[in-house]
């Protein structure tokens, strides 16, 4: 006989496969889950993930592979799985439902549906038995089943009311104020230090996430020399970061979050969108603190994402499990009996380096972290800091070929258009910055990769691709992340083919997601199986569209020096002026569009041949100098015709043969802008 599988075996998410084993019958989210439970008049039990969430996997073990709760859920509801990484679409609209009804969210996300999809019930991980304040899974299941039966009435106007929330939460006038208070940038920049850990660095307490976009908008405000203060929060943050064990010391990498304040034990889930955006923040701290360290951090992770998260025709991975075996973190963490044998005579400089002990920091064995800066670790062991961090190489090589004998985390190994999207831009500007060719290549492949498997016959930009699938009609985060990954390609290869597809993008975000009555960006184009349509705004471990979308506008208007862009991205910000003004710290890159939006475009037009050693070098340099809101225009001869062909303001700019000339242009003249 053979092993059970349910219907999820027909899928390619690597979630979803997760539970094609489980004895509850699982639908995908589809028709056929949805006419049943119409058909059989039975309520739906939704439950939403994705493959690396550890409480996931808890759930699965106590309660889905449980053939007595599986026999439960499979007599009184039809099953649905979805993977929110597939379909965030869905995600969103239901957990805005159980924020609404519960006042926090999660994963796993679970939902109790009518069969018309409308939520009546819901809430995140439900333990097998009561604990913790938490109704035990298989009594809720009960009691929800016999709700339905015995008061249909009470369940269609507890659903009604749901719907009204979700359908009134986007309903609010874009405001009719013309522009933000303009102190709300400082306002945002004080929220942050008053939430700074003077400690650990981050902002507030455990858990703890990296929040990278708050780290854009403080490097924004360090940009503009607003005093030490803001410049040391930064330095610690990200000096702290990298310390802890929520960084990967032996593979590189960061993890999601850490579940204490000093950053030491994470879990220890890798997403391909966190260290994309850490990439940018560490590339911010190596320029405006002067931090060679920094910029190390930034190789060491790109190498982990080209080693370890790359599709060997270009595009990235999604991310890394947190378990392995069974058993969070049994992957990272190593004892110290397992120190003493990879690294022999040098095993007790490690140990002191790398925090490790006998009874070790998590469960018995060590999370490796570094308790001391690289300064008083090496002073401590009389070396130099340059000393240190050789050995520190060489063990964590010696430690890496040791632990790949281990079973190794799941991968999850679908690429998405939007993670892509935000890898692509960071990988451009490392190469632009470090001055490696090779992450611009990296960059370039994955870019090719979208456009060869997440683009349909028709010309439709989809939204996952997996194991020879591509599926999904894409969301407005695709389109804008996406859209600033071509942008940031252009301001460094400087191809006009790279400035059309962004601005193509960018035309396809107004024509597909614009709410014209009220202003900014749906999150989906209008689908039978979304009961109502989301707006984000939230900035949260991911950007929101609108500001991704409000940034793409913003700085392709000034490339191509078009007010209608400029002024799109405005309305954008105006449409959530509401939400920003209650509360900035939510929203960090909507205000960072605004800021660019109402000031001035900055230009640096940098001319020549690339394959001149003297424009790579102005270009190089035109990169490591920060201005605030200034965009990057490469322009070489070849590319001249296509770039003038997509209104870019050439006005004649060139430079002698055999050199390379640069020009600052800003309130409305230009002016060259000389090489030191």
């Amino acid at each position: 006989m053979s092993e059970f599988q349910n219907r999820l075996a027909h899928e390619k998410s690597p979630y979803l496969l997760q539970h094609a084993r489980n004895p509850v019958d699982w639908y995908p989210y589809g028709e056929e889950a949805f006419a049943k439970a119409k058909a059989e008049k039975k309520p739906i039990f939704l439950s939403i993930g994705y493959s690396t969430c550890h409480w996931c996997h808890v759930m699965e073990k106590e309660s889905f592979e449980n053939p007595r709760v599986a026999a439960v859920m499979n007599e009184l509801f039809v099953n649905i799985k979805v993977d929110r990484e597939e379909r965030p679409d869905v995600d969103q609209i239901y957990m805005q439902a159980v924020m609404g009804l519960t006042g926090q969210g999660g994963w796993p996300l679970s939902v109790w549906l009518t069969p018309e999809l409308v939520p009546f019930h819901g809430g995140t991980y439900f333990p097998p038995d009561a604990r913790w304040g938490r109704p035990g899974f298989e009594d809720l299941l009960r009691q929800l089943a016999h709700f339905v039966q015995s008061r249909p009435d009470e369940v269609a106007a507890r659903s009604g009311r749901i719907l009204e929330f979700l359908k009134r939460s986007e309903e609010a006038e874009a405001s009719s104020e013309s522009g933000l208070p303009q102190d709300l940038g400082r306002k945002l920049a004080g929220d942050l230090e008053e939430n700074f850990d003077d400690q650990y660095g981050g902002f507030g307490r455990a858990p703890k996430f990296p929040r990278p976009v708050a780290l854009a908008f403080l490097s924004h405000r360090v940009r503009r020399h607003e005093g030490p203060a803001l410049s040391a929060m930064l330095g610690k943050t990200l000096e702290m970061m990298w310390r802890g064990g929520i960084y990967d010391h032996v593979g590189g990498g960061f993890a999601r979050y850490s579940t204490d304040t000093k950053w030491l034990v994470p879990h220890f889930e890798k997403m391909l969108y966190d260290n994309a955006q850490l990439i940018e923040s560490y590339l911010d701290g190596h320029l405006l603190l002067g931090r060679e360290d920094f910029g190390a951090v930034v190789k060491d992770v790109i190498a982990w994402v080209e080693r370890e998260m790359t599709h060997p025709e270009g595009g990235f991975y999604s991310a890394q499990d947190a378990d392995s075996e069974g058993e969070e973190g049994k992957f990272y963490v190593f004892s110290a009996a397992e120190i003493e044998s990879v690294l022999g005579s040098e095993a007790d400089e490690a140990k002191r380096v790398f925090g490790v002990s006998a009874e070790g920091n998590f469960e018995g064995h060590s999370i490796l972290w570094f308790p001391e800066s690289v300064g008083e670790s090496a002073a401590a062991l009389g070396l130099t800091p340059t000393e240190l961090m050789e050995k520190y190489a060489r063990w964590r090589c010696q430690l890496y070929g040791h632990r790949e004998a281990r079973v190794r985390p799941g991968l999850d190994d679908k690429v998405l258009t939007s993670w892509n999207g935000l890898m692509i831009a960071a990988l451009a500007r490392a190469a632009a910055v470090l001055g490696e060719p090779k992450y611009l290549a990296l960059a370039e492949r994955a870019a090719e990769f979208i456009e060869s498997h997440l683009i349909d016959e028709s010309g439709e930009l989809l939204r996952r691709f997996r194991a020879g699938e591509s599926r999904f009609v894409a969301s407005l985060d695709d389109y804008a992340a996406l859209g600033l990954g071509y942008l940031a390609l252009f301001q460094v290869n400087g191809r006009a083919k790279s400035l059309e597809h962004a601005l193509f993008l960018a035309e396809a975000i107004e024509a597909r997601f614009a709410d014209p009555a009220r202003g900014g960006y749906w999150f989906a184009t209008p689908q039978p199986d979304l009961i109502v349509r989301i707006k984000e705004s939230y900035d949260g471990a991911f950007p929101a569209g609108n500001s991704l979308a409000a940034l793409l506008f913003v700085r392709l208007g000034a490339i191509l020096d078009r007010e209608d862009l400029r002024e799109r991205g405005k309305r954008t910000v105006m449409a959530f002026r509401d939400r920003v003004v209650a509360n900035p710290e939510a929203h960090p890159l909507l205000l960072l569009a605004a800021i660019e939006a109402e000031e001035p475009p900055r230009t640096l037009f940098v001319v020549g041949n690339p394959l001149d050693q003297s424009f790579r070098t102005l270009l190089r340099r035109a990169h490591r100098d920060l201005f605030p809101g200034r965009v990057i225009i490469p322009v070489e001869e070849l590319e001249r015709a296509g770039l003038e062909k997509l209104g870019v303001p050439l006005h004649g700019k060139s430079a002698p043969a055999g050199e390379a000339a640069a020009f600052l242009c800003e309130n409305a003249s230009c002016v060259p802008y000389a090489q030191d």
